[in-house]
């Protein structure tokens, strides 16, 4: 540091040159000011000086280049940590969405080059593409917050733009009526049984229990009891990598559970059991050579029996799980027992599937009173 007395056009005052320290690139920085009224406030500011450079607090700091990836890049360092804090089956969901809806447009990209506009004219095409678009341009949105935080980007592009309201989608079925389900179960009992017994079988147990897909794909022979006529449900299948099955636990603590089965479905059961050619304990009831059952093949038998014999129109397999909750509930089941029985983790979930499926509990409460008042 060099300290001198320089001639100024508002008089004499003290000069201070010297340097501060080394900036990112190696090279010293030299820093020269004057205008200071003694030398001892000249010297104060210097001293000062050199330790907010030290600390990169100096309005002479260089800032360090940023480091900055393409969205792929960021994107397979964001997974590294996030497909360890899920199950893999919602793992092949989130892959299947940067697979295909993110990467394709902007794998290539390097973060700091997503501008509003282009993230925009993004966002206004996945809304017209997607129903539910939010849910995977969210994903999208994790990785610009991650590049913020890592000073990649100074702001999130995402905060320049505004998100389309997404489109309502078509009202779809989601159970039958009772006259349906009998329709439903005639075909199955009458028909489609003499066509394919394994999808006759899965199809009508589901129907008859409301057990979920993945419960009843996991469901091996050592958890049936033909005696006692009961279905210990503790495990499930999830659909993993590649498309292939994993058994997993089942939904939630509750998803555990004991039901009690018709005694014309545990015949029906101990039916496909004698036809079966798997039939150790640890045995898959529904499988494809030992195997369990791809996740989607059941979905496939409901809707070939939809087709070909023209009911459960527009059902899918949870709508066999919806449909075996409205009727319970309307032919007097109590909402304890079916929530016990479908392994609903709070009784909410059972009205809440109720009252979107049917008028009829509003309608009733609105007659609740009218014996009292007549």
């Amino acid at each position: 540091m060099q300290l001198k007395e320089v001639q100024t056009k508002k008089g004499k005052a003290w000069e201070v040159v010297g340097y501060l320290g080394l900036q990112p690139n190696g090279k010293r920085k030299k820093v020269q000011k004057r205008g200071f009224s003694s030398k001892r406030e000249a010297t104060a500011w210097f001293n000062n000086e050199v330790t907010r450079f030290s600390n990169g607090q100096s309005q002479y700091n260089e800032k360090a280049p940023k480091t900055v990836f393409t969205v792929r890049e960021l994107y397979e360092m964001w997974l590294d940590g996030y497909q360890n804090t899920v199950e893999e089956s919602s793992l092949v969901k989130v892959l299947s969405y940067f697979d295909l809806h993110i990467l394709p447009t902007w794998g290539n990209t390097t973060i700091s080059e997503i501008t509003p506009l282009s993230l925009q004219k993004y966002l206004n095409t996945m809304q017209a593409k997607l129903i539910k678009y939010k849910k995977v341009v969210g994903y999208f949105n994790q990785l610009t917050k991650m590049a913020v935080k890592m000073d990649m980007i100074d702001v999130d592009p995402f905060t320049k733009v505004d998100m389309p309201r997404e489109r309502k989608s078509q009202t779809k079925k989601k159970a039958m009526d009772a006259e349906e389900f009998k329709r439903f179960i005639e075909v199955l009992d009458g028909q489609y049984c003499q066509i394919n017994r394994q999808a006759y079988t899965l199809l009508r147990l589901v129907a008859v229990t409301g057990m979920r897909t993945e419960e009843v794909l996991a469901l091996q022979w050592k958890h049936v009891n033909f005696d006692g006529g009961y279905i210990t449900i503790e495990q499930a299948l999830g659909r993993g990598l590649h498309g292939n099955g994993y058994i997993k636990a089942t939904k939630s603590e509750t998803s555990t559970r004991t039901i009690k089965v018709a005694s014309d479905m545990v015949r029906k059961l101990a039916q496909w059991y004698n036809l079966s050619k798997n039939k150790e304990p640890d045995s898959f009831v529904f499988n494809n050579n030992g195997k369990p059952l791809q996740p989607l093949r059941p979905n496939k038998w409901l809707h070939e029996v939809s087709d070909n014999y023209k009911v459960a129109n527009g059902i899918a397999m949870h709508g066999l799980r919806h449909t075996w909750t409205t009727l319970a509930l309307e032919q007097g089941a109590s909402v304890k027992q079916v929530q016990s029985y479908l392994g609903h983790a709070d009784a909410n979930i059972t009205l809440n599937v109720y009252a979107e499926i049917t008028k009829k509990a509003s309608e009733q409460t609105g007659e609740v009173l009218s014996n009292l008042i007549s």
